[in-house]
């Protein structure tokens, strides 16, 4: 993917809280949002781990599927990589 995925993506948060933050990952085929806890995001954002788990998220994501919203905790982010 591009270079401007990661700033694109944060030109794109939809709501932040104390627990977490909410984007809107850039596609033209479906509108995807992401929930994201914020110690999860630290661990993502040190590498490229956080674009290579919304490039899979994006390829998995069904065409029939117009708006869905993932959430993304400390359980259950280790099925996303």
């Amino acid at each position: 993917m591009q270079k401007g995925f990661m700033h694109e993506l944060e030109a794109n948060v939809l709501s932040d809280n104390d627990d977490s933050k909410v984007f809107l990952v850039p596609s033209k085929k479906e509108h995807l949002a992401v929930k994201i806890d914020k110690n999860v995001l630290d661990r993502l954002k040190d590498d490229e781990k956080l674009e290579r788990m919304l490039k899979n998220l994006l390829k998995m994501n069904s065409k029939r599927t117009t708006k869905e919203t993932v959430n993304i905790n400390k359980r259950n982010y280790r099925i996303f990589l």
